[in-house]
């Protein structure tokens, strides 16, 4: 029996890592979780101090910042500092010990730690849970400029280093058909696929709340941008007809907040902020649908979250999460950019309740068929036929 190969997890917030690194744990395959996250906020997850390497502070640094738009480049150099750094503390891990024989590197963070994980044959696995950095670069240029009249680009420097480690890579490790294609666009072929999925521990059916019958609740969780495509969403609201119709907003506010300052201000909106996964689980059992209208988004973890408490989405096919909706029939894929095609599909919903009912239940199937204890599993046989096949 060949032995078990120990992982190195790098990401330069916490992201989906902390659920991958317990289970690795679990199974005694974690080396190292190195995180652009404050260890507080971490303990949670109940993995030993000794296999966390948090590194949290331009995270706290940044907090204030990160919705100001006249501080938006110190943002920015906050956010390079932080990348730079977990690339770096990833890379004096990799020189200090000699166990570790993969590196799932979150793009952004991993050039040079990948680079030197194949400088000795280790395996390194470029993370891209969004689009091409190009790709990314080109769909929000053109909405920036269509909105709210102004110009947008990404960091050449970025854009240079996400490419590098996109060559680098044994190959991209994509969550989406929508960002798999995306790399097919610029001429890569080593590709894999694996789709996310929700903890059902923090997101489940909860018994004792009950969706309004007469009333018809939408939700969306996000950042409030345009990337985002927030939007699109709130015109298709207001064009919505129903006497007793509700959107609440979770997410916190970011440097397009001028933009929506209008726009949010209906008696029919809610706000939130930011807020817990048990209260967001609370939030989504009384919402009757999830609406994902982002103009580009890998994946978009909230809808399998919405799925596991039995709420079906509204997804953009510009969102990786479009996947499942159609696989699992758990809701609709819509055209990116369109609050059209929005608006058709919340009434059909609203209107057709058994239809509303079918797509929640086969909502509540999908999240019982993909965990992370089942993406885990898909990740290391891809890892272990790497492997195999290069020996």
């Amino acid at each position: 029996m060949n032995p078990k190969l120990k992982y190195i997890l790098s990401c330069s917030g916490k992201n989906h890592y902390f659920d991958i690194a317990k289970i690795l744990s679990n199974k005694n395959q974690l080396s190292k979780i190195i995180c652009g996250y404050p260890w507080f906020k971490l303990k949670k997850y109940n993995i030993d101090k000794e296999y966390v390497s948090a590194n949290g502070l331009y995270r706290i640094l940044r907090e204030p910042l990160i919705s100001q738009k006249k501080f938006k480049r110190i943002d920015d150099y906050l956010n390079n500092l932080n990348s730079k750094n977990i690339d770096k503390i990833t890379s004096n891990h990799i020189n200090k010990i000699d166990n570790a024989d993969v590196l799932i590197g979150f793009a952004g963070v991993s050039l040079n730690s990948g680079k030197l994980m194949r400088k000795k044959k280790k395996i390194y696995v470029c993370d891209s849970t969004s689009a091409h950095i190009q790709e990314q670069n080109n769909i929000l240029a053109e909405e920036y400029k269509e909105f709210l009249k102004e110009k947008f680009s990404i960091d050449q420097k970025v854009i240079d280093y996400k490419i590098g480690e996109y060559e680098n890579a044994n190959f991209i490790l994509t969550p989406s058909t929508f960002v798999k294609k995306s790399f097919e666009k610029f001429n890569f072929s080593n590709i894999k696929k694996l789709e996310l999925a929700a903890d059902t521990s923090l997101f489940y059916p909860i018994n004792e709340i009950k969706k309004n019958k007469n009333s018809f609740d939408i939700i969306f969780v996000g950042n409030i941008s345009v990337q985002k495509g927030v939007h699109y969403l709130i015109e298709a609201f207001k064009k919505f007809k129903h006497p007793n119709k509700k959107l609440h907003i979770v997410g916190s506010q970011t440097v397009d907040k001028d933009f929506f300052f209008d726009k949010i201000k209906d008696d029919r909106i809610v706000v939130y902020g930011h807020m817990n996964q048990e209260k967001l689980n609370k939030i989504i059992n009384k919402c009757h649908v999830n609406v994902l209208p982002s103009i580009q988004d890998g994946f978009g973890l909230v809808v399998p979250q919405a799925a596991a408490a039995g709420c079906p989405s509204i997804v953009s096919e510009n969102a990786g999460a479009s996947d499942i909706v159609k696989k699992n029939k758990s809701g609709f894929s819509v055209t990116a950019r369109n609050s059209n095609t929005i608006l058709e599909k919340l009434q059909l919903l609203a209107d057709d309740k058994n239809l509303l009912i079918e797509m929640s239940q086969n909502a509540l199937q999908y999240s019982d068929m993909y965990s992370w204890e089942d993406y885990v599993t898909k990740l290391i046989n891809l890892i272990n036929n790497l492997k195999h096949q290069s020996n």
